[in-house]
């Protein structure tokens, strides 16, 4: 009993793990991007690129994110199945939840705040 609840505990840490990695690299990916859309749009009218672009450009790559997430962990789930291992979505899936939240926040903050 103390192995498979170790093996458990195991598997939840390699899942946050990889999520950490993914979220720290999208979140670099994300602001790249949108800095070097602005970096372009500053040689042409009208100059800068709209609020509402980079609101929605925020809530785009928070959401892409959250998909890419919520399917590696169906496919974590999928995989841990062929092994007995039991899995529990919910709190992921929470977790997945609150990552996309604080990165809408970060990009608004990013984009809209000039930091």
């Amino acid at each position: 009993m103390y192995i498979k609840s170790l093996l458990l505990s195991f598997t939840y840490m390699i899942y946050f793990t990889i999520v950490i990695f993914v979220t720290y690299w999208m979140q670099w990916l994300t602001v790249l991007v949108v800095g070097s859309v602005r970096f372009t749009a500053t040689d042409s009218y009208p100059g800068d690129v709209s609020n509402s672009f980079l609101i929605v450009e925020s809530f785009f790559f928070s959401f892409a994110h959250f998909i890419v997430l919520t399917i590696f962990l169906l496919l974590y789930y999928v995989l841990l199945s062929f092994f007995k291992i039991k899995f529990h979505l919910k709190i992921p899936f929470i977790i997945n939840s609150v990552i996309m939240l604080g990165l809408t926040i970060f990009f608004i903050n990013k984009f809209l705040g000039g930091a």
